[in-house]
């Protein structure tokens, strides 16, 4: 796999737009998601590729145009792309549990609109199973010393492209590569949001009230670490070759029903997961030097969650330009969170 050279640096985050149009059809998400591998200089020399969209309860939803999943155009346009770049021709898969069921039994992916890409594109549908799993261990875990992951997401001959929505979440405040990964892991084994829970004190576990009415911000923040450890062994576990942000539409609120969508246009490209969600955040209006998840894996020695030290480009006039003003690039109206904290919605903390 090949990248313009500046991308190679793992301090290094592309920020692509493009002009849509405020309800944009399949065809604008695809010509972004093309856009943003040509702007990145994406070059193969006959790998398979495997794609990992968030796709979560994407057979619940039955609707590709919610805002809450990467939508399928999006990968339609990366899977042309790299079809057309030197990509192996039959060696397109995607990876994702649409159903978020814990059981072996066949996702149908109907109206996700993951079922019309794939009869369109060959690409193949898998879902991380006992049957296509396999072991991996984290070097320096802090939850999970071994993790089951796809075998595909981590064979040598793949390129994963980490492909996550551009949203918000209830617990992780925002939910784009370092959280995507989840979908990689075994589906018996993949809710950290409930382990996590399982961590936190008695009294705080046996509270029968909504939390809305008792959560504080201490008590979320301190779920929100539990969370982060797990992602941050996963992260060990199971790295990308490339990241690809698809905010052609963003979402705020839970990251699932409640939440308002944003039409801009956007991919947000790199190397480096941390990078990548450290500026994603930035994007939306979040200081990713406070988010939870952000400070736990760069603690871990994973990547740099300062958004003013890493190197910022625009794609302009068919190159790649510094970006030397990056709070031109935060989203105005920010993005919110409905958290269920007692205080306040957590919104913008920057």
């Amino acid at each position: 796999m090949d990248l313009h050279p500046l991308l190679k640096d793992p301090r290094a985050v592309l920020v692509v737009r493009e002009p849509v149009p405020a309800e944009p059809a399949w065809a604008d998400f695809e010509h972004v998601g093309e856009r943003a591998l040509d702007a990145a200089g994406f070059r193969l020399h006959g790998e398979k590729v495997v794609f990992k969209p968030n796709v979560t309860s994407g057979e619940h939803f039955a609707n590709p145009d919610t805002g809450i999943t990467t939508h399928p155009g999006f990968i339609a346009g990366m899977i042309r792309y790299a079809r057309e770049h030197g990509a192996r021709r039959d060696g397109f898969y995607i990876v994702e549990d649409p159903r978020n069921s814990d059981d072996n039994k066949p996702r149908h992916w109907k109206a996700t609109g993951y079922e019309a890409l794939a009869e369109a594109t060959g690409a193949k549908l898998r879902c991380p199973n006992v049957y296509n799993t396999v072991r991996r261990t984290a070097p320096r875990p802090r939850v999970h010393a071994t993790r089951r992951v796809s075998r595909l997401a981590v064979a040598p001959d793949s390129v994963l492209i980490n492909a996550p929505k551009l949203k918000t979440h209830n617990l992780s405040i925002t939910t784009l590569c370092m959280k995507n990964l989840m979908g990689l892991d075994l589906v018996f084994d993949r809710h950290y949001c409930a382990q996590a829970w399982q961590e936190m004190p008695p009294h705080v576990r046996d509270e029968k009230r909504p939390r809305h009415e008792w959560m504080t911000r201490e008590i979320h923040e301190q779920w929100q670490e539990g969370l982060a450890r797990r992602l941050a062994d996963l992260a060990q576990v199971i790295q990308p070759r490339l990241n690809v942000v698809e905010g052609v539409v963003g979402r705020d609120g839970t990251g699932f029903n409640r939440g308002r969508n944003f039409t801009l246009g956007m991919a947000v490209v790199g190397v480096n997961m941390i990078a990548v969600d450290a500026i994603t955040s930035f994007i939306m209006g979040f200081d990713p030097l406070r988010l939870v998840y952000l400070k736990v894996a760069a603690a871990a020695g994973l990547g740099c969650n300062d958004a003013r030290d890493l190197r910022v480009y625009t794609a302009e006039d068919g190159d790649l330009r510094l970006c030397r003003d990056i709070d031109r690039l935060r989203l105005d109206p920010p993005f919110e969170v409905i958290s269920g904290v007692k205080e306040e919605q957590l919104s913008a903390v920057a």
